[in-house]
């Protein structure tokens, strides 16, 4: 391979693999993107036993989000992603390129008994100094 992207991009655990087993809505840490002009959310889905599963993306000025909203669909790269109870061991993934500083992702579950297992990492790129410690 002739390019390197190691040194571009930042990786951040948004969500520690969880069981999601109710009707909720499951929120990510905070990403901070200073620095960075994307983010790319991956997704991954464990065994899902039953339920659906959307997502959501949200992003603000303020560092705890008190002004969140919604990434409007012009600054996200991609459709927002679901998954059902038949997506075992699947990954999805969508991109952002917001002007706000911070976002945040939530997975909101519904018909949830069993429930399924997910995980999410923010994928920060096109960093404004590198190499990316």
């Amino acid at each position: 391979m002739e390019y390197e992207l190691h040194g571009s991009i930042n990786a951040v655990v948004g969500l520690a693999p969880v069981v999601i087993a109710t009707d909720t809505t499951t929120v990510t840490a905070i990403i901070d993107t200073k620095g960075f002009e994307s983010l790319e959310w991956v997704i991954s889905s464990g065994v899902l036993t039953d339920g659906a599963y959307s997502v959501v993306i949200e992003d603000g000025d303020a560092a705890n989000l008190s002004d969140a909203a919604a990434v409007p669909v012009a600054d996200r790269l991609g459709a927002l992603p679901a998954f059902i109870a038949t997506e075992d061991g699947v990954t999805k993934r969508v991109g952002t390129v917001s002007k706000k500083r911070y976002q945040r992702l939530s997975i909101v579950s519904t018909t949830t008994t069993a429930g399924g297992l997910f995980s999410v990492v923010a994928i920060q790129g096109h960093a404004h100094s590198r190499p990316v410690a």
